[in-house]
This record gives C-alpha cells, structure tokens and sequence, in this order.
C-alpha cells in the first residue's frame, strides 16, 4: 500500500521553485538542431515537433482556453518549419526558450494580429 502511495506524493508536489529552470523535451536549440540535421528522420522529428504545437495551439485556441492567432488557416507545415527555423536562425540568444514557445512567437511574428 505505500508503494502506491509514493507516486502520488511525487505528482502531486509543489511545482519547481521560483528561478529554477524548468524541465522541457525541447528547447530552441535542441529544435533546429534537429531541423538542421540531413538524415530524413530528424526532418520529419523537426516538422512533426512543430505541426504537434500549432495543433496544441490551436486546440487551446478552440476551447478558450488562448488568444486567437492570425495565422493562415491553410499554413503548410513545411511553411511553419521554414518560419520557425528561419525564427531561431535569426534569433540566437533566444534559443535557450522552449520550443514551443518559440514556434509559437515565431509564427505570430511572420503572421501579426493586426485588428
């Protein structure tokens, strides 16, 4: 019975303290180093990774739960992959950043909300 019982204290602890870095599976740089890389799966790692956030995004967008974006409603996903690494080209010092965050700033940024 305790056994049980220790997973559930680990879910549910206190979040990470305040200024310490939080975990995430990808950051900026780990990002375009795989869309960078040749071999064909690392592409397709790089444009899944970035589809999966704009889908995420917009899910968020249709339960209310974010601001609407101004992105085309027919965006190719290849059009996002270039938008984001040209983005995290661009941009160095923000590669430390998730990568989800950063798709996102990278495609409001070529897709401005201007109403």
């Amino acid at each position: 019975m305790r056994l049980l019982l220790l997973p559930i204290a680990l879910l549910t602890a206190s979040p990470t303290p305040a200024g310490a870095q939080a975990f995430m599976f990808e950051t900026g740089t780990t990002l375009l180093a795989k869309c960078r890389n040749k071999a064909p799966e690392y592409a397709l790692a790089c444009t899944a990774y970035i589809v999966g956030v704009v889908d995420g995004i917009r899910k968020d967008m249709f339960i209310g739960r974010a601001r609407p974006v101004c992105w085309p409603d027919r965006m190719s996903a290849d059009d996002a992959r270039k938008t984001v690494i040209a983005y995290l080209e661009r941009w160095p010092d923000q590669r430390k950043a998730p990568a989800s965050v950063l798709v996102s700033v990278a495609l409001n940024e070529r897709w401005p909300c201007t109403k």
